[in-house]
């Protein structure tokens, strides 16, 4: 071999070059490898992406069926003269719909300005913008930009909003929000542009997109943000005002203008730099609007307002409108609720302003309550024990503490002042708390309430319609829930016993106003009945039983007529609080398991002054849904029944009118000519006191209590607040009087019998005439006399009924009553049956002779003592007082 340089040489050259071609074989195929899985892995990528793309576009709603139109709009509640009392809003629904034609073409240009400068050019998306956009999201890796059009953002609002709500939820990582954005980016644009191929109106989705936004505040659409910032009108908007709105969409937060005049107010400067830039303003317009102290408006229009709280009506208004929605209607809870919140309503409520102003004044003049006014708390937090474990004191928890310390039903967490209220609860806290227990941070929660609270209902007793109410006393704002009158069950009193005795006793238990009872001791069973003054004042009639509000009667007369049936009338009375345990001769007293609410109470005596007609008590007439037709009538809708008869009701009425003027209301008469009837009531400890009463126009229903049913050292203040409500409601209505029926007739009777009177009988009572002239339903004037009063031949000699030896000169005619019994006023006055039974025992045969000598006998002797004269056995009235 040749193995020379030369040699060795060509063949490194040879060895080199077979190299090289190996190497370059192998490139190529691997060029060509790298080319085939380019392609295929393009096309598959492609493919995917087509096929992702596709996908993403699927699951995008047709837009066939797509509705743009915003949804959920501010409800309005309407007093009964129309005016505005309230706005209902939840989240995303305070807006009021306006058309393209009532907004300004500033507003609107303003918007377009700064928004979507392309909007009137551009198919729905912005292809400028989005690669603008695109670079900043590649740069950022947020693809929370892309240059949303009107339109895009119009999609976004009103149709993908909810398919989209997590988007951004916080629990999902970094790439699954990217990918989210980008998947609702490309719905959004594909369905903004298959809108504008629908509708092909660019005012129309203007008007829409206007409608939709939110302008801060809890305000959606240029029309509610007009009414909020400036009080006026969305098309009396000037152009600086227009730019101030036009500012907020950005940043509804950050731009509010009440909140943050600077920010917005360089936003505004942006608004208006753009329309003039656009050709949409003048400079000359520019300039004045820039000139414009606008911030200086919308402080003084604002100026400390607050959302304005539910007032009480309002609270009962909602009730009321969301069991007719469920229960007329069908709708689910839900659905009531949403279109309640969301729906746009109208609801034309009954409140009278003027009623309700003058309600709300009195019950806040503590001059209306004798015994002044204290404080109380409502009080709740959660402590977290040394253990970890954390424990919750509710305000019930700590109300059973006080019972149990006090260890008795008379506790009171009732202070003379908010000082007092909050030093017993930072004792009670430091009571509970353990060693090593600590308070939850923001836990607590704490309502100092005045005492005695109030509930006052006002209705018009012709349509049920209540005019005014009040919930409670002192501020709201901390218990917004508890409304005392339509929803606290407190026990009802003596106002009870018209509503379970009284009322049925004269419309179906053969009773009448005459009707009596004995009012004497009673005990049934192992209860012992007393009056309010320990006095029991005999044979007593049913109307002075009512001006009186005597116990004893009461119960006597719904014994008689049976417990079953005062049941059924105060159920039909329309009371949805009664029970079972109710069927007893308690409720003809008040004395209830749970007791009833101040509303059903008002409703029932205001069937008392409607003739014996109930109507359901309605806090509203119409619902008007958004678009202006009728929801809900309740006019058309209300219950409506007789619950007693005409005669029955006008019977009770005139019973009433003697409580206010010679009873036990007399505090709350108010005179001025008006017709008044009413009854008081207090439970026992005074736990509760009470007035309910009527005129011919309205009926009102005061309770008055401490929260706690502690008890009360002065129980008229009812009577005070309702003197001074009535009165100042009536001031400038006619008197008159409430219209007797055909069916009423007039009779005498005897006060002790409700019989006819006895000819020279009755009326010889010892105490004067007993006769008088009574009311009755035509059918229902007695027909049998006197039965109670007894006419008597007595000897005056001794006392007893007259003999037939007595003399004529020594016999005289007296009038007893018959059948009273032990303990009551009549007793003493009452010819027992061991009376009745006796007859004089020192005129006989032998002293009839002896009573006619020949002669006249001599005088007695000086130091002789007349015979000792008896009277019916007498046992002295009770006064416990």
């Amino acid at each position: 071999m040749n193995y020379g340089r030369t040699s060795l040489r060509r063949r490194a050259k040879q060895l080199d070059a077979r190299g090289t071609r190996i190497r370059h074989k192998i490139g190529v195929i691997l060029g060509k490898l790298l080319l085939i899985g380019i392609i295929v892995g393009g096309c598959a990528t492609v493919s995917f992406g087509v096929g992702a793309f596709k996908g993403i576009l699927a699951s995008a709603p047709d837009i066939s069926e797509v509705d743009v139109i915003p949804t959920g709009y501010s409800t309005k509640v309407l007093a009964a003269d129309g005016s505005e009392t309230a706005k209902l809003v939840a989240a995303g629904s305070n807006r009021q719909y306006v058309t393209i034609d009532q907004i300004p073409e500033n507003l609107q240009h303003a918007v377009v300005a700064i928004e979507d400068e392309r909007f009137y050019d551009h198919n729905g998306i912005d292809l400028k913008g989005i690669v603008r956009a695109l670079v900043a999201d590649v740069r950022t890796r947020d693809f929370s930009q892309g240059a949303s059009t009107l339109t895009q953002q119009l999609i976004k609002n009103n149709v993908l909003s909810e398919q989209w709500a997590n988007e951004n939820d916080s629990n999902i990582s970094k790439m699954e929000k990217m990918e989210r954005q980008v998947q609702r980016k490309i719905q959004e644009q594909y369905l903004a542009i298959e809108l504008e191929k629908k509708v092909n109106d660019k005012n129309w989705i203007l008007e829409n997109y206007l409608n939709s936004i939110n302008l801060g505040s809890n305000t959606l659409g240029v029309q509610a943000a007009a009414q909020r910032y400036f009080g006026k009108d969305v098309s009396k908007l000037t152009l600086s005002e227009c730019a101030v709105i036009a500012g907020i969409t950005k940043n509804p937060a950050g731009y509010n203008p009440i909140l943050h005049p600077k920010e917005n107010a360089k936003r505004r400067k942006n608004v208006l730099d753009a329309m003039k830039k656009q050709g949409y303003i003048s400079q000359k317009q520019y300039d004045k609007a820039m000139a414009d102290d606008v911030y200086g408006r919308i402080s003084e229009h604002n100026d400390v307002r607050e959302e304005t709280m539910n007032t009480y009506f309002v609270d009962a208004v909602i009730d009321d409108v969301f069991d007719d929605l469920v229960n007329i209607k069908g709708y689910s809870e839900s659905e009531a609720y949403k279109a309640i919140y969301q729906g746009g309503l109208t609801i034309k409520s009954t409140q009278n302003l003027q009623i309700q102003k003058i309600c709300d004044e009195e019950v806040a003049d503590k001059a209306n309550y004798d015994a002044g006014t204290k404080y109380s708390f409502y009080l709740s937090f959660q402590v977290k024990e040394k253990d970890g474990t954390i424990k919750t004191y509710t305000n019930q928890t700590m109300l059973s503490y006080y019972k149990k310390k006090n260890k008795s039903q008379n506790y009171s967490i009732n202070f003379t002042s908010e000082e007092d209220c909050r030093a017993a609860i930072a004792q009670y806290e430091k009571d509970v708390l353990g060693k090593g227990d600590k308070l939850v941070e923001n836990s607590e929660y704490i309502f100092i309430t005045m005492q005695p609270q109030v509930a006052m209902t006002i209705m018009d007793q012709s349509t049920g319609e209540v005019q005014a109410i009040v919930g409670g006393r002192g501020n709201k704002a901390g218990n917004r829930t508890w409304n005392r009158a339509t929803k606290t069950c407190r026990q009802p009193g003596s106002t009870f016993k018209i509503i379970a005795c009284y009322a049925p006793a004269l419309d179906a238990g053969g009773k009448t106003l005459a009707s009596v009872q004995d009012d004497a001791p009673l005990t049934v069973g192992n209860k012992t009945y007393n009056n309010y003054t320990h006095k029991f004042g005999g044979f007593t009639s049913i109307r002075k039983a009512i001006t009186k509000s005597i116990n004893i009667v009461t119960v006597k007369t719904l014994q008689d007529i049976g417990v079953d049936l005062g049941y059924e009338y105060a159920e039909n009375f329309g009371f949805s609080t009664l029970t079972d345990t109710d069927r007893n001769l308690g409720i003809s007293l008040g004395g209830l398991t749970q007791g009833v609410t101040n509303l059903e109470l008002t409703a029932a005596y205001a069937a008392i002054a409607n003739q014996g007609e109930y109507n359901e008590p309605s806090f509203y007439t119409q619902v008007l849904d958004h678009d202006g037709n009728v929801l809900l009538d309740k006019t058309q809708t209300k219950e409506q029944r007789q619950v007693i008869k005409e005669d029955t009701a006008w019977l009770l009425t005139d019973a009433m009118k003697d409580v206010m003027t010679s009873g036990t209301g007399m505090r709350a008469y108010f005179g001025t000519g008006m017709a008044q009837a009413g009854k008081s009531g207090t439970t026992t400890l005074n736990r509760d006191a009470l007035f309910a009463g009527f005129t011919p126009y309205y009926t009102c229903v005061v309770w008055g209590g401490y929260d706690d049913n502690s008890i009360q050292s002065a129980t008229g203040y009812p009577k005070n607040l309702w003197k001074a409500v009535m009165k100042r409601i009536h001031a400038d209505l006619k008197a008159k009087d409430f219209e007797k029926p055909s069916g009423i007739t007039q009779a005498v009777v005897c006060a002790k019998s409700g019989l006819l009177p006895e000819a020279d009988v009755c009326d010889k009572d010892p105490r004067g005439t007993q006769s008088y002239t009574e009311y009755f339903a035509e059918g229902t004037v007695p027909t049998e006399n006197c039965d109670h009063h007894i006419s008597l031949q007595i000897c005056e000699a001794s006392g007893k009924v007259a003999g037939e030896y007595c003399p004529a000169d020594q016999v005289v005619t007296k009038t007893y009553i018959v059948g009273a019994e032990k303990g009551s006023a009549d007793y003493q006055y009452c010819a027992t049956e061991k009376f009745l039974n006796g007859t004089c025992n020192i005129h006989d045969a032998e002293t009839q002779d002896e009573e006619k000598p020949e002669e006249e006998p001599a005088d007695p002797p000086d130091d002789a003592k007349p015979e000792e004269t008896h009277e019916p056995e007498q046992i002295p009235e009770k006064n416990e007082e």
